[in-house]
């Protein structure tokens, strides 16, 4: 329908045949009054507006209409003979789409209604496409929640606000941190498409959710999607078991504990040979003695989870990630010669992160010596940590050799390797950053280098 506010009867006769053969109907409004209550029964695909109306002027018309949101797009035409330079330009600030002048040339307004008509039918179109998207996403029996570059709530289903026990009006909007603590896993997307688990507060209870998530481009910026479910009881002991299973198959697996056992037997045997020496002052000798007393507790630990097969104990403390990366460059890495190409930057304001010091070590440690590897033929090594969402994102950036495009969705996988890949490590990483509630991401571009980020909660 084609609105035509318009006194003059010659011009609403000229408008009506420009419009029929388009198969479209019109109606006319003599006055800004009538024209007001048309819209208000149906929204027309386009209406044309003269400014000097009878009562009611074409300007209190647009004035009106701008205050209705859900005519903020309709398509006006102002078809008027006042047409100075501060007429046009009021009528353009009020939201019009186009100006005639009257007298106008009659194939000229044609083809533009032709133009706007087509226009409004397209939009009208991804309008139906859109809402219907909307109805499908809102009756998925699986939560789902999208949130934008600066991680704000854009979206979440009626399913999500079901199992989160929360309207959808106190989540759209807000930031993760602040409308879902601890929710923050669900949106660090990790690159590959495996199920994670993660547990969740509400005002009803702890939620034990599954779920998975995608980047996703959101008013322009990357964003992210999570689509999660609640795991029963039964269900959810029947993913323990499986993981069990599994860790019970990396402890049985001699390659798996070679490759972890390995890191600290070498930091100790280098802090050995350095305590060893005749002009190391006791300073020194003490913070490697205790450095030596650490790393021999840790292979006692990978003894007993990888060769008992059973799973340590975590001893979960607040760990200080700037000493944590310090100790492993002036430790571990004491005696290699990629020490002198890590660099080490924290942020002063860096909170605590609660876990086990040893594990996390452990994950750390595996990801350095991945980038060391990776630089063999030469390049830096970055670790940075910054606070981020209500936790610590750590990063490891190396400007090595890369890892190709169709290894990334499969650098997690157990039985997956390569070059940089350092074996079942990274798996094992991911194991550990999960277990403390965190997650770990790569991106890699082959040929310039590769960034592994890890977040993890605040203590």
């Amino acid at each position: 329908m084609v609105l035509a506010c318009e006194d003059e009867e010659r011009i609403v006769e000229l408008l009506r045949t420009l419009t029929e053969p388009l198969g479209v109907d019109l109606v006319a409004a003599r006055d800004g009054a009538t024209a007001l209550a048309q819209l208000a029964a149906r929204r027309p695909a386009l209406m044309t507006l003269d400014l000097v109306l009878p009562n009611l002027d074409g300007f209190a018309v647009l004035e009106r209409i701008r205050q209705r949101r859900d005519l903020d797009d309709m398509p006006i035409v102002v078809i008027s003979a006042i047409a100075d330079a501060v007429t046009i330009k009021r009528a353009y600030g009020l939201g019009v789409v186009d100006f005639v002048a009257k007298p106008f040339n009659v194939d000229l307004l044609d083809a533009k209604l032709k133009v706007f008509l087509k226009m409004q039918k397209l939009a009208d179109e991804v309008r139906v496409r859109q809402a219907f998207l909307e109805d499908v996403v809102d009756h998925l029996s699986s939560g789902l929640i999208v949130v934008d570059g600066r991680g704000l709530i854009v979206k979440a289903n009626a399913a999500a606000c079901n199992v989160l026990s929360r309207a959808a009006e106190t989540l759209v909007g807000r930031s993760i941190s602040e409308a879902l603590p601890g929710a923050e896993p669900l949106f660090l997307v990790s690159g590959d498409a495996a199920q994670r688990r993660v547990t969740i507060k509400t005002s009803h209870g702890e939620r034990n959710l599954g779920f998975t998530n995608a980047s996703v481009e959101v008013n322009g910026s990357v964003g992210a999607v999570a689509v999660f479910r609640e795991l029963s009881e039964v269900e959810a002991a029947r993913r323990e078991q499986e993981e069990r299973a599994r860790r019970e198959e990396l402890a049985s697996s001699a390659r798996s504990f070679a490759h972890e056992v390995r890191n600290p037997l070498a930091a100790i045997g280098a802090a050995a040979q350095v305590v060893a020496r005749e002009d190391c002052e006791k300073p020194q000798r003490m913070r490697l003695a205790r450095a030596i007393v650490s790393e021999a507790d840790r292979v006692a630990g990978l003894v007993q989870e990888y060769v008992e097969r059973r799973e340590v104990r975590q001893t979960v403390t607040n760990v200080d990630v700037p000493t944590l990366l310090t100790e492993v460059v002036e430790v571990n890495l004491l005696t290699s010669p990629a020490r002198a190409r890590i660099t080490v930057a924290t942020e002063a304001t860096l909170p605590t992160v609660k876990g086990d010091a040893a594990r996390l070590k452990q994950v750390v440690l595996n990801l350095v010596l991945n980038a060391v590897k990776a630089t063999d033929g030469g390049g830096t090594i970055a670790l940075e940590a910054r606070p981020d969402a209500g936790g610590v994102s750590l990063r490891v950036t190396d400007t090595g050799c890369g890892i190709a495009a169709a290894d990334l969705p499969r650098i997690f996988d157990e039985s997956f390797s390569t070059r940089q890949g350092g074996g079942l490590g990274l798996p094992i990483a991911r194991r550990i950053i999960e277990q403390h509630g965190g997650a770990i991401r790569v991106e890699s571009t082959e040929g310039s280098g590769t960034t592994f980020t890890v977040w993890l909660p605040a203590a």
